[in-house]
């Protein structure tokens, strides 16, 4: 399964009965959220950026210069942004959102980008459909990546940061693991899909896909762990959590939040049965979650625990 079209199939939202633009943005694809300082900033179908700097209660749209679907959201410092799109797109935020430059683009063909991920602060790397994948030391230039034993048919579809190594997880159990400069590719151990990856501060890289799998890489590891969420819903990404926990989003309006420590995982009511693909932690521990009917404020403490 292609995760381009997985991005593609979210335009089924629901029909609005308003002709409002705001409310049009807030209810229609949405496909990364990020932090930026006090700020969160949410992008996704036809270039749309909503900002929020009242932890998600209120959200204003701004323009990104793209009518691109954007599928991923960074910011490094509360100024500093980036998001990728369709079309091999990347834009350039300086100031928290409010305003976005393109840094590159290739009008025309299959070539989207879905995740990017910040080693430092203006090092940066972003992958995407065909093994597609760029690296830029300054923040500015981008150059192009090529991984080890790659089939170009596949699409890598997240990368993470742990320190100064890189982690790109994709299609059909690709994944690869940069250290010290050079690439190795170490195979999630399933046939499926992986859709979403990230880094705890302890070093540990998770990774989640197709049909609820889950697996994480310690650091010193080269070998995938399985873990058995009990989950039939696909994952499509996934959130740090201040008390060291995980959140997770997926298909059908699926939340949930896992304990590293304990290895539990425990699903919460989303109030949505849509598509989710993005969630990031706001202020009192609410979280902020994106999909294809927008945006949409999970307090975990109030929320319904589900089975």
């Amino acid at each position: 399964m292609k995760r381009l079209f997985l991005c593609l199939a979210l335009l089924s939202a629901a029909a609005a009965d308003t002709d409002q633009p705001l409310w049009r943005a807030e209810h229609g694809v949405l496909l990364s959220v990020a932090r930026a300082g006090g700020r969160l900033v949410a992008v996704g179908d036809r270039g749309i950026v909503l900002l929020s700097d009242d932890q998600g209660q209120h959200w204003r749209e701004v323009r990104s210069g793209t009518d691109e679907l954007l599928t991923g959201v960074i910011f490094t410092t509360p100024k500093d942004g980036w998001a990728v799109a369709q079309d091999a797109t990347i834009l350039h935020s300086a100031d928290g959102g409010a305003s976005w430059q393109t840094q590159r683009a290739k009008p025309g063909g299959d070539t989207a980008l879905f995740s990017i991920a910040a080693i430092t602060p203006r090092h940066l790397i972003a992958t995407g459909a065909y093994a597609l994948a760029f690296e830029t030391q300054d923040g500015t230039q981008w150059n192009a990546v090529s991984l080890p034993t790659m089939d170009e048919d596949y699409h890598l579809n997240c990368v993470a940061a742990r320190g100064e190594d890189v982690i790109i997880t994709g299609e059909a159990g690709h994944a690869f693991l940069r250290h010290a400069g050079a690439w190795t590719a170490i195979p999630v151990p399933y046939d499926g899909s992986q859709f979403g990856c990230l880094s705890e501060p302890d070093g540990r890289v998770y990774s989640c896909g197709l049909r609820g799998s889950l697996f994480s890489l310690a650091p010193g590891e080269t070998k995938w762990r399985g873990i058995d969420t009990g989950i039939a819903q696909s994952l499509f990404g996934g959130a740090n959590l201040a008390n060291g926990h995980i959140a997770l989003v997926g298909g059908n309006g699926l939340v949930a939040i896992f304990d590293p420590g304990k290895g539990s995982l425990e699903r919460i009511h989303s109030g949505t049965g849509a598509t989710l693909s993005g969630v990031v932690e706001a202020a009192g521990e609410k979280l902020i979650v994106t999909g294809d009917d927008g945006v949409h404020a999970i307090d975990p403490k109030d929320a319904e625990v589900t089975q």
